[in-house]
């Protein structure tokens, strides 16, 4: 993050005091390959990170090569420097790399096109994991290592959310870089690499592989969609039966990541509908006094990167994921949002239940209790109770429990004698509605037999 009322970016070809302390902090062990491809071949090689400032200055993309993709996985400072050093990235850019909490955008820039967003995954919890409870740490987004975590089902399954870092320069060069789950990414698109007849192969278009590379972040997330859903559609099975009170917890806890992933996705279609929109002017020359790698400028402004139409295309398709995900993720958080209503108005409804059971005794025992009370004075002489023995005390109290229960039917319409005789009517009714279109249907049957 960048300290404030400081110069904003960092140039790597320049020394200072606020970026010389990136060297002092710990750097993750980056994985680094290269790819150089056409239609007819293509060609991988790892690089090391102590071999990258040497190998991007003293081989260049071959002049066979229409693409080279430079992936990384693992924001190590030595190798951003390296990078933005060899390629004139801008500094506000590398400035973005190195802040990991920057939010999803496209800059355009002379010679490079810069692009950050976010990747959600799904991550599958084991018992034994302490990411798995609903300790309040695991429920709160925090850090776990170098990605973002954020726990969805206690038990099941929660969201990894990490950066992703892209360049895609006027020399059709593109560069990722991942803060840890890049390999993800790169097993598909590798494997289309090695068929020629794949589209991001034979097109010879650094742009539709990067279109490839948004294809694989947004798809990871997919997953995360399905998963919650059918963990939604258990939990409402669970809620409709016997509704508690901690299902609501759980119901928040999967409602707020729901939340920060309709973020990410929205953040998104932004991004790819800015890539769509995105016209180049081309032959832009940088006026004097421009900054290390050219003029930060607006979409649709002269720049010598271009998106393909074909890349435009298949961003679409990728809009049209993103979009869907973001769409099926609304109506989750909605329904989450009815279920816990639910949840609360059936518990409500349950107590109101006791509640006017309990009223019900106590009316039924309150002619008993009166009749207790009395006799069960202690006067003498009581001649009510000196002449006539305990079963006198049955004799009033048995006609009066009658006309209680009689009273207190009436209020009840499934129980009330009323209803019950309402109830009894229809069903004769019934009967005889039924005997006479039966009656009426014998001779008919009789003459069509004939």
């Amino acid at each position: 993050m960048p300290r404030p009322l400081t110069e904003p970016g960092i140039d790597p070809n320049v020394s200072n005091p606020k970026w010389d302390r990136l060297n002092q902090l710990p750097q993750a062990d980056s994985d680094i390959k290269v790819i150089d491809y056409s239609r007819d071949q293509m060609i991988e090689r790892d690089v090391k990170v102590s071999a990258l400032a040497t190998f991007v200055r003293d081989e260049p993309k071959p002049s066979w090569a229409a693409c080279r993709w430079i992936y990384v996985n693992g924001v190590n400072w030595h190798v951003i420097r390296s990078l933005g050093s060899t390629y004139n990235l801008h500094p506000l850019a590398i400035e973005d790399v190195m802040d990991t909490r920057s939010p999803t955008k496209v800059d355009w820039y002379q010679n490079h096109c810069f692009l950050e967003m976010n990747m959600a995954r799904l991550v599958h919890l084991e018992d034994d994991d302490p990411r798995a409870t609903e300790d309040p740490e695991n429920i709160l987004r925090k850090r776990h290592g170098n990605h973002k975590w954020r726990l969805l089902s206690p038990g099941h399954f929660g969201m990894s959310v990490e950066q992703v870092s892209m360049f895609l320069t006027d020399d059709n060069t593109l560069i990722t870089i991942f803060e840890n789950g890049g390999s993800e990414v790169l097993s598909p698109i590798l494997a289309r690499l090695q068929s020629p007849s794949t589209v991001v192969r034979s097109s010879n278009d650094p742009s539709m592989l990067l279109q490839a590379v948004i294809d694989a972040v947004v798809d990871l997330s997919l997953p995360i969609g399905k998963a919650v859903g059918d963990a939604f559609d258990n939990l409402e099975l669970a809620v409709l039966s016997t509704p508690k009170i901690n299902q609501s917890k759980r119901l928040h806890i999967l409602r707020s990541g729901l939340t920060l992933l309709k973020e990410h996705t929205i953040a998104v279609e932004s991004l790819i509908r800015a890539l769509i929109d995105h016209r180049a002017v081309l032959n832009f020359r940088a006026q004097d006094g421009t900054a290390p790698g050219g003029s930060l400028i607006p979409n649709q402004i002269p720049t010598s990167v271009q998106i393909s139409r074909m890349a435009q295309v298949y961003l679409q398709d990728v809009r049209d994921h993103a979009a869907g995900l973001s769409n099926s993720t609304s109506m989750a958080i909605r329904s989450a949002e009815h279920l816990t209503t639910l949840i609360f108005n059936s518990i409500a409804a349950s107590q109101n239940e006791s509640v006017r059971k309990l009223t019900l005794v106590s009316s039924f025992f309150l002619p008993l209790t009166f009749l207790t009370g009395y006799f069960g004075m202690n006067f003498d002489p009581m001649p009510i109770v000196n002449d006539h023995s305990d079963v006198y005390f049955w004799y009033i109290a048995t006609p009066v429990m009658l006309t209680t229960v009689l009273l207190m039917s009436t209020r009840v319409e499934r129980f009330g004698p009323l209803a019950w005789a309402r109830r009894r009517r229809i069903r004769q009714q019934t009967k005889l509605r039924e005997r006479n279109l039966n009656g009426k249907r014998k001779p008919g049957a009789e003459g069509r037999d004939e």
